[in-house]
């Protein structure tokens, strides 16, 4: 592969074929990050399940902006809930909070997405839940950090239009496929 032999028009598609992870494997990541994401707005909506809702969610990391690359790439996904109404409860309740996003993400692996193994991290990163989405031929992964956060500028705050569009990677909302 030699990138600068290759003609200008044919970049991207030098990119797409040889750098980037496989579209398979890009399709079933964000099937069952679509899967997670439904998942914690279903159960979080039940006042029985859980003492919180999801406001709102905004991606980010290399596969949020897609610039995943082959190998290995990183997605992080902020979570923002009403239960939090300062910064105060988000330090008291945070670890409350990710015990319940943790069984909720055991009971989401229940339904494995095919082509997809989960694998649990090693929790080093205070307040974030890391868990790992691999090819089953160990190919490609994704690390997924659940980050859950206090919206301290109010809902809508993530619009693209105050934080300047796609140039911050930070989407409103999971739009994945």
């Amino acid at each position: 592969m030699d990138v600068y032999r290759t003609p200008a028009a044919a970049l991207a598609s030098l990119v797409a074929r040889r750098l980037q992870p496989s579209a398979e494997f890009q399709r079933a990541a964000w099937r069952a990050l679509g899967a997670l994401a439904t998942t914690l707005r279903e159960r979080g909506d039940r006042a029985a399940a859980q003492p919180w809702r999801v406001l709102k969610t905004a991606k980010g990391g290399s596969a949020g902006r897609g610039t995943a690359l082959r190998g290995g790439c990183d997605s992080e996904i902020v979570i923002f809930l009403d239960c939090f109404k300062s910064y105060k409860d988000h330090s008291v309740d945070r670890a409350e909070i990710l015990k319940d996003l943790w069984d909720l993400l055991q009971s989401w692996w229940q339904k494995p997405i095919p082509g997809l193994n989960f694998e649990t991290l090693w929790q080093d990163r205070p307040g974030v839940l890391q868990f790992r989405l691999a090819s089953t031929d160990l190919e490609n992964w994704m690390d997924v950090s659940l980050v859950p956060a206090f919206d301290a500028l109010g809902e809508g705050s993530l619009a693209p239009s105050r934080l300047g569009g796609r140039s911050l990677g930070v989407r409103q909302g999971l739009l994945f496929g």
